[in-house]
């Protein structure tokens, strides 16, 4: 489910000699090198057992994450997935699950094992059947707002207490659609049919975490994509009330995780793009300009631009472009303005590397050159060796296993969430160009005289006053996502 990432070769060996290693911080190097890998549910149990050896935090950038899965449903069997999850990320989550089916008790008692534990995070896990029993089938469209009005004020004040008891960030999961249905497409014109309900229900959720700065996990929008066969069995529900299937759990555990690692913002910011068989088709350098495979008329040569036109939503929401390519470099940059389908510019790429060196090095390069870390940075490349040196030389970049479909590139990319936000400001959309001026500052402080010179060209200039309402949410951004404004290290919401 997860084919962005590599299959192990050996993974049972690779576990073992893992283990084997002494020293705490190799050791879990290794284990979350062996997560960056597409595993099954039961080897992603295996190495959840091995994080159980780190009693304490380690080092070499890990970090623990105390998260609160309150859920109506049974979870447990989730738990190894999220941990895993999040060791790829470099995060050690330790879960509290609580008692099935008590999650309001859970909260509404102090002397809970839940206030014991004091989570950073809380995660509401519920399904949607309390609400489609209050619904009966006949019900008005206002019938249906009123229950469904009432499932989320309740809602709202559980968010409430667990944000005043814990401090905690809060995330909601959006609601499975398990239900049959019981008109067909007549479905969609029934106020009160279940699928119609757990769509409104949805729908309003959102809007409540919107206006109350909630996350949302969406479970919902990634099962519709998938298929509900692949996170729902009507078996293991029955069994065991487990409404999250434990095939789907690794999936299940990689959609949390990203959320967690985005509001400790470690998401990814940079887009590093090879050029031949990736941006377009064929070898520029062999083919020329006039025989690329890019455009319209071809269906490689429509994939390719939907990968720019991916690409370049991306950079429209902030992210930063890069090339990284074994290129001559004028050849290669001459395809950006000439080429008549090219729908990427030159002025869109923030950082454009193309020489004849080890890419490993020119990635190093592209880094610097931005000022952000390694760890940042996303290396797409046609290429299966190129990408498996850098998985080697670079661990901590990601690198998506393309697959041998140039038509299959934006949904590998796209379902790898390297980019999960939690939210968006108009500074994130304006961040690519911000690192492209910083580049151009750079350059100017090379050329400048002296300080006073390179300051003086600079022409900058400072608002200060208090923050308003409409700065709160880069505001929040600042602090949990960088220690420069934050030296206490503490996060908030």
């Amino acid at each position: 489910m997860m084919k962005w990432l590599p299959t192990p070769r050996d993974f049972r060996a690779a576990l073992q000699t893992a283990m084997h290693v002494t020293e705490p911080v190799e050791r879990i190097e290794r284990i979350a090198s062996l997560a960056q890998h597409d595993l099954g549910f039961v080897d992603t149990i295996q190495l959840s057992r091995a994080l159980d050896s780190f009693t304490t935090e380690v080092s070499s950038g890990f970090s623990r994450v105390r998260l609160a899965l309150l859920a109506s449903a049974t979870v447990e069997h989730l738990v190894p997935a999220i941990r895993v999850a999040g060791v790829r990320r470099k995060l050690l989550i330790d879960v509290h699950t609580g008692t099935y089916g008590q999650y309001r008790q859970d909260l509404l008692n102090p002397s809970s094992a839940l206030y014991r534990f004091a989570p950073e995070m809380v995660l509401f896990s519920l399904t949607a059947r309390e609400t489609i029993a209050g619904v009966r089938l006949m019900a008005t469209a206002g019938e249906v707002d009123k229950v469904i009005t009432r499932s989320i004020d309740e809602l709202r004040l559980l968010w409430r207490r667990a944000r005043e008891a814990f401090k905690a960030t809060i995330i909601q999961q959006t609601f499975l659609d398990v239900s049959e249905p019981l008109f067909g497409s007549f479905d969609r014109l029934m106020p009160g049919a279940p699928r119609r309900v757990i769509a409104r229900l949805n729908d309003r959720v959102c809007e409540a975490a919107a206006l109350d700065g909630i996350s949302v996990l969406d479970i919902a929008g990634v099962s519709a994509r998938d298929g509900l066969d692949e996170w729902f069995d009507r078996a293991r529900w029955f069994q065991a009330k487990q409404e999250i299937a434990p095939q789907a759990a690794p999936a299940y555990g990689e959609q949390l995780a990203r959320v967690v690692a985005a509001q400790r913002g470690l998401s990814k910011k940079c887009l590093v793009l090879d050029l031949d068989n990736t941006l377009w088709g064929g070898v520029i350098g062999d083919d020329g300009l006039p025989g690329i495979v890019l455009g319209e008329g071809s269906p490689a040569g429509e994939a390719h631009l939907a990968l720019q036109r991916y690409s370049k939503q991306l950079k429209e929401r902030g992210i930063i472009l890069a090339v990284c390519s074994k290129n001559d470099p004028a050849i290669a940059e001459a395809a950006f303005e000439n080429h008549p389908d090219m729908l990427l510019k030159r002025s869109d790429i923030a950082v454009f590397v193309a020489n004849w060196n080890d890419k490993v090095d020119n990635l190093k390069a592209v880094a610097a050159k931005l000022n952000i870390g390694i760890d940042s940075l996303v290396f797409v490349d046609d290429n299966p060796a190129e990408r498996d040196r850098m998985r080697q030389a670079l661990p901590m970049v990601a690198v998506p296993e393309l697959p041998m479909d140039v038509s299959d590139y934006v949904p590998c990319l796209a379902e790898a969430g390297y980019f999960e936000a939690v939210s968006f400001t108009s500074e994130d959309q304006q961040r690519a160009g911000y690192y492209a001026a910083n580049i151009a500052r750079e350059s100017a402080r090379g050329s400048a005289q002296s300080m006073d010179d390179f300051l003086d060209g600079l022409e900058m200039s400072l608002e200060f006053g208090p923050f308003a309402a409409v700065d709160v949410a880069r505001l929040t951004q600042l602090i949990n996502k960088t220690n420069q404004f934050n030296l206490t290290i503490r996060r908030y919401t």
